[in-house]
């Protein structure tokens, strides 16, 4: 009854302030997860590959390059075809009749139909060409992109996974700091429980079997299974099995 009530209240364990702590700062990675959302985003706003503008951007220096020279080379054939037919022409004296005429026009026509296709092959093979880098440029940027979201994907995978543990580390903190506090509850109520276990048992006993007296005068008075002393306290006499007298307590 002197014990003061507080004090049989066992305190929070240190785990379970460390605890209490660690989830008032829990916060986890929150830059990853800006991470992921800054590349998630760029992702989503990106313009989707534009393989026709490609071709046109593949296909100009192929044009510059390819093209172009071979038809200066075969303006310079034709013109060579030209004047070794006008050579020929003169020399056979055809050079003004409608002979020549007619091989002139037969010439130009060989000369266009050869230059439409060594040029147009050149074309179909260049537009070949700027259509594959195009496709494959496309692709590369999709393969970027996917890449991207994949990374996005694992940076907030790391940031769950950072916060799960740490509120794992917690969950554990404070199952053990429970589990230590309720010790030292225990331990705290001890002397309350000792004195409650002592009246239960003296509330089982038998108290039928001895009986008791109480005086406050001066003399002693002794009857079968119970004693008063001259000084007003209790006795209780035991009687144990055989007859053999009283054992007072």
């Amino acid at each position: 009854m002197g014990n003061d009530p507080q004090s049989l209240v066992a305190p929070a364990n240190g785990l379970q302030n460390t605890a209490a702590a660690n989830a008032i700062n829990l916060s986890g990675t929150p830059w990853d997860y800006d991470a992921a959302e800054e590349l998630t985003g760029a992702v989503a706003n990106a313009d989707t590959p534009n393989i026709a503008g490609n071709i046109n951007r593949f296909m100009s220096p192929y044009l510059n390059s390819v093209v172009n020279a071979t038809s200066a080379d075969l303006d310079a054939s034709d013109g060579r075809v030209r004047a070794q037919q006008a050579l020929n022409l003169a020399s056979s004296g055809a050079f003004g009749g409608s002979g020549a005429a007619l091989t002139q026009s037969a010439t130009e026509g060989e000369l266009a139909r050869a230059r439409a296709t060594s040029l147009g092959g050149l074309r179909a093979q260049g537009f070949s060409q700027a259509l594959g880098a195009a496709t494959s440029q496309a692709q590369l940027q999709q393969q970027q992109q996917a890449q991207r979201l994949a990374a996005a994907g694992q940076l907030a995978g790391i940031a769950g996974e950072y916060g799960a543990n740490q509120r794992a580390n917690i969950a554990t903190q404070t199952a053990t700091g429970d589990d230590l506090r309720n010790i030292s509850q225990a331990q705290a109520q001890a002397p309350v429980t000792s004195t409650q276990q002592i009246v239960a048992m003296l509330n089982g006993l038998p108290l039928g079997l001895f009986a008791g007296q109480q005086s406050n005068g001066t003399s002693d008075t002794q009857t079968k299974g119970q004693v008063a002393n001259v000084n007003g306290g209790v006795g209780i006499n035991f009687l144990p099995a055989g007859g053999r007298g009283p054992v007072g307590i």
